[in-house]
């Protein structure tokens, strides 16, 4: 990857993490929402002009947008999701924890606790950090996916980590371990949150 795409990554995954639309982060910077997205694609790299607003409008330091080889990255921390909102917007985020560069990186990637066994027999187990890739949305059955079950509508969802099958209207939850029951909802119920892509046994915050 290019220095540029890896500096574009960055400036994405920050402001992803602000909640702010290429719209709303260019009127903030005084340039066209194009403009963010070609320094964002690496086409064009930040000039040195914008860096410094850049920095402080993210709550960076110029070496967190630019380093080649940063020690650690951040990733957004998702309890639950709001209905109706983006998963990383900012009511969904209760933080940023930073991780060694060991798993996969890019603006779409988060994490997320994994809260009960229900995936034991698959080496999923109950306190893991799920490394969730949330551009992936395309159901698999061989695939494991974050789903967020929605009780009520003013509540966050309830994150779980099952292999997904959809009939119609229909979404089905499958755990791996036996102990625990097949689930059933409406679609309505349910957000498919992304795919499970890394899980890490412990972490240093």
């Amino acid at each position: 990857m290019e220095p540029k795409e890896r500096i574009g990554n960055r400036l994405r995954r920050f402001r992803k993490n602000k909640g702010w639309t290429l719209k709303e982060l260019g009127q903030m910077l005084g340039v066209h929402w194009t403009t963010i997205q070609a320094w964002e694609k690496g086409k064009y790299s930040v000039p040195t002009t914008r860096v410094f607003k850049v920095c402080e409008l993210f709550g960076i330091s110029p070496n967190q947008l630019f380093e080649e080889k940063p020690d650690e990255l951040a990733y957004p921390y998702v309890e639950g999701i709001f209905p109706e909102t983006a998963i990383l917007a900012p009511e969904n985020v209760v933080k940023n924890i930073n991780m060694k560069e060991i798993l996969p990186v890019g603006p779409d990637f988060a994490l997320f606790r994994v809260e009960s066994d229900s995936m034991k027999n698959l080496g999923i187990l109950k306190g893991d950090w799920a490394v969730v890739d949330t551009s992936i949305k395309e159901i698999h059955i061989k695939n494991i996916y974050a789903v967020a079950i929605f009780h009520s509508h003013d509540e966050k969802g309830e994150i779980t980590f099952k292999k997904v099958e959809k009939i119609g209207g229909t979404v089905i939850l499958i755990p791996s371990n036996p102990e625990y029951d097949i689930q059933i909802y409406h679609q309505s119920e349910i957000a498919i949150i992304g795919k499970l892509v890394g899980v890490v046994r412990s972490l240093k915050n």
